[in-house]
C-alpha cells in the first residue's frame, strides 16, 4: 500500500484502510474502489491523504490509538464537553479515566502513526478530535522525557482539555476561560490548568502574554509545540509531516524550549510508512519501516531491476543517502 493525496486521479483505486464518520459509522471500507463522488466527499471532510493498495505487501498500518478505542474516547469526551457547556465545570474523575484508557492503549511503536480515518462534521467533535491528537503526541513526548505515570496523567488531562475554553470564547484568549473553568475543580493540579493558560507562550516572549520561558511550566511548552504541529498537519491548510517538522525546526531557534524540541523530534517521524520518496542518488522507493531514534532516516523499499530491495538509511553503507523529495501523486 502507499500513502497518496486525495485527488481525482484516485478514481478506481482500492482503499487500503476504512474511513469512519464521527459516530463510528463506516463511510468507506477497506477494499472499496474509490469513485469520483467518494473522493469529493473525502476532500470536503478534510481528509487530504489516504492509503491505497499498490501490490506492495511489505507495509502494514499500525495506529497510535486503535480506531475502536478512539471512537469510544470521542463519545465519552463529547459527554464531558457537553457537561462543561452546561455547568462550566470539569468532571476531573471522568477525564482522568479517559486519559488513563488512552495511556493503557497507546502504541509507542516507531511504526505506529496517526492515520486520518475519521471524518467529523460536528464542530465540537472536530475540537475533540484535535484535542485527542494533541494528547497522543504530548503523551509520546512525556514518555520520551521518562515521565512517571502521575506526570503523564496530569499532562494528558491538560492536553485533552487544552481547548475547553473554545466552547465559549474564540481566538487564543480561550486559554483564560479554560483556566477559569479548570481552576474551579480543586482536584485538578495547578500545573495542569496553568499548562492550558500558558500554552501559547514562547521562549522569545512572542507568546500571548509575553512570558519568558523561565516562567512557563514544561507541560505548557509540550502543549505548545504539539498543538502547533497538529494544527500544521491537520488544520485549514494541512502540511505533510516532514514540511511541518521543517517549519517547527525553523521556529525552534527562538520560539521553543530546546530540550522540549529535542524530545518532540524523538516522538515524531517525518516520513510515514507508505510514503513515496526520492533519494539524493535518484532512486525512488516507499517507506516501509521506521528506525527508532532516527526519525528522518527510515527503511525504504527501493525500486530495482528485481522489483524492490530494502534500503536502511541508518546502515553505515547508506549514510551518504538522504530523502531528497517526497512524491505525492
Amino acid at each position: 500500500m502507499k500513502l497518496v493525496l486525495t485527488t481525482d486521479r484516485l478514481v478506481g483505486e482500492v482503499l487500503a484502510n476504512p474511513i469512519y464518520t464521527e459516530y463510528g459509522v463506516m463511510f468507506l471500507n477497506k477494499g472499496n474502489k474509490l469513485t469520483r463522488s467518494a473522493i469529493s466527499k473525502l476532500k470536503k471532510m478534510g481528509i487530504i491523504t489516504v492509503y491505497i493498495e499498490d501490490g506492495n505487501d511489505e507495509i502494514s498500518l499500525q495506529e497510535i490509538l486503535p480506531t475502536p478505542i478512539k471512537l469510544d474516547v470521542i463519545a465519552r469526551l463529547a459527554e464531558v464537553f457537553e457537561e462543561v457547556k452546561k455547568k462550566e465545570q470539569v468532571n476531573h474523575n471522568k477525564v482522568s479515566e479517559i486519559v488513563t484508557d488512552i495511556m493503557d492503549n497507546i502504541s509507542l511503536s516507531e511504526n505506529a502513526t496517526m492515520i486520518s480515518n475519521l471524518a467529523p462534521k460536528d464542530e465540537t467533535v472536530k475540537l475533540i478530535l484535535h484535542s485527542l491528537d494533541v494528547t497522543l503526541l504530548s503523551l509520546m513526548v512525556g514518555v520520551s522525557k521518562r515521565y512517571d505515570e502521575r506526570k503523564l496523567l496530569n499532562l494528558g488531562v491538560a492536553a485533552i482539555l487544552h481547548d475547553i475554553g473554545k466552547l465559549f470564547v474564540e481566538g487564543q484568549n480561550h486559554v483564560r476561560k479554560g483556566k477559569e473553568i479548570l481552576k474551579r475543580n480543586p482536584s485538578i493540579p495547578v500545573t495542569t490548568y496553568m499548562a492550558v493558560f500558558y500554552m501559547y507562550e514562547r521562549e522569545d516572549k512572542s507568546g500571548l502574554f509575553g512570558a519568558t520561558g523561565d516562567n512557563v511550566h514544561e507541560y505548557a511548552k509540550i502543549l505548545g509545540i504539539c498543538n502547533d504541529y497538529i494544527k500544521d498537519i491537520k488544520g485549514e491548510n494541512p502540511m505533510l509531516p516532514h514540511v511541518a517538522i521543517e517549519k517547527i525546526t525553523t521556529d525552534a531557534v527562538n520560539k521553543y524550549d530546546k530540550e522540549i524540541y529535542k524530545y518532540f523530534l524523538q516522538s515524531v517521524y517525518c516520513y510515514p510508512n507508505g510514503l513515496q520518496v526520492k533519494l539524493n542518488n535518484g532512486q525512488e522507493g516507499v517507506v516501509v519501516m521506521q528506525n527508532k531514534g532516527s526519525t528522518a532516516r527510515p527503511i525504504l523499499a527501493v525500486k530495482s531491476e528485481k522489483g524492490y530491495e530494502f534500503c536502511n538509511l541508518v546502515q553505515p553503507d547508506n549514510l551518504t543517502l538522504f530523502i531528497e523529495e517526497v512524491i505525492m501523486e
